[in-house]
């Protein structure tokens, strides 16, 4: 025997399944897994090495990355330094991707950077 309240419940499952395959689709690869996404920095043509350039520890400030470069992935530690990593997607499937890592002192001032390249994924 079915109670009057099994059509209202089936109908806010078939919502939140709905709601929730909507969710996955704008996730981060998108409904396709697509790896296409926004460049890692402001100016779409802007290479890795060209933000290393205009990076300088000891003297560039949080203020003029973020005016340079653009917003980053921030990474918070309780010591008062941040990390700010640009990723740059690879072409392929078979590519690791590129970034360039800005570490801030505690001071707000850029203490060291790094750019490492993107590799050849070898699948065995």
């Amino acid at each position: 025997m079915t109670s009057i309240y099994c059509k209202p419940l089936s109908r806010t499952g078939l919502v939140l399944a709905c709601c929730f395959w909507l969710a996955g689709c704008a996730g981060p690869l998108g409904l396709f897994g697509s790896r296409d996404s926004a460049p890692p920095f402001r100016d779409p043509a802007m290479s890795m090495q060209a933000a290393s350039d205009v990076v300088m520890a000891g003297k560039t400030s949080k203020a003029e990355v973020l005016a340079a470069l653009g917003p980053g992935v921030v990474v918070k530690f309780n010591s008062g330094f941040e990390v700010w990593a640009y990723r740059q997607k690879p072409a392929g499937a078979a590519a690791s991707s590129a970034e360039f890592v800005v570490l801030f002192a505690p001071s707000g001032i850029v203490q060291k950077t790094r750019i490492r390249p993107s590799y050849a994924v070898h699948e065995e």
